[in-house]
């Protein structure tokens, strides 16, 4: 793949390959990794094996094995292994920043509230670094998106330009790299430059009251455009088939 995603691990030992269950079931108290990720899949779809021993390699998880050299998961360390996965993929902290957490003794049970987390990170910023690590993939990637103008536009990364990047990696599974998406944001430009035309007049009167509107006003426009050409775009990708 061109974007430089992190190949977590290509040449590894036999141990855990294709989980191994045939060989190592678990007892009541320990369970393979292969059964650990079957668990918590219908949860975290990505998740795979690779994945769980990267995260090990990052010492944030600490696990035991047989003699063989085959994992074995606790109870307490699948769920401390959920924790991790929520903060990650649902919460977006770079991996430092949960290894921290963990060390400084923090919850480390599923129960712990997203809201909560939401809040505290609405207004969170990244590094570039920090960014990359949270989406595993190599910083050139991000470089390439922030270059391209499509994060990083205020002058720093936010919560929604690590939505934004996700979204952009997800596309280069599909060869459609960071360059490919200048065509897309020039056009979101150009409709920005449109909707802030029609609500320039409040914006500019300098009312409190009024910007407010025309912000409003504005988002509103946006989710109708983008709408609407979700529709469109429905409508020609059925003329693709023959």
């Amino acid at each position: 793949m061109e974007n430089g995603g992190i190949n977590h691990e290509t040449n590894h030992s036999s141990a855990d390959e294709g989980y191994a269950p045939e060989r190592y079931s678990a007892t009541k108290d320990s369970f393979t990794i292969g059964e650990v990720v079957e668990r918590l899949r219908p949860e975290f779809p990505t998740l795979s094996v690779s994945k769980i021993r990267y995260l090990e390699r990052r010492r944030l998880i600490n696990l035991s094995r047989t003699r063989g050299g085959y994992r074995l998961f606790s109870s307490q360390d699948i769920e401390l292994l959920r924790y991790i996965l929520t903060l990650q993929d649902k919460e977006y902290l770079p991996l430092k920043v949960i290894k921290k957490r963990i060390e400084g003794g923090g919850a480390l049970t599923a129960g712990d509230s997203a809201g909560d987390l939401s809040r505290v990170l609405e207004d969170r910023t990244y590094t570039r670094e920090e960014l990359a690590d949270t989406l595993e993939i190599e910083p050139r990637f991000v470089e390439e998106l922030v270059s391209v103008g499509v994060i990083g536009r205020s002058g720093e990364l936010t919560q929604r330009d690590a939505e934004i990047a996700r979204m952009a990696l997800e596309m280069a599974k599909y060869s459609i790299q960071p360059r490919h998406l200048r065509g897309i944001m020039a056009a979101v430009d150009r409709e920005a430059a449109l909707f802030k035309q029609v609500v320039n007049p409040e914006l500019r009167s300098g009312d409190e009251g009024r910007v407010a509107e025309a912000m409003n006003k504005a988002r509103h426009l946006a989710a109708v455009d983008s709408r609407m050409k979700e529709l469109m775009m429905a409508n020609v990708i059925d003329t693709f088939a023959p």
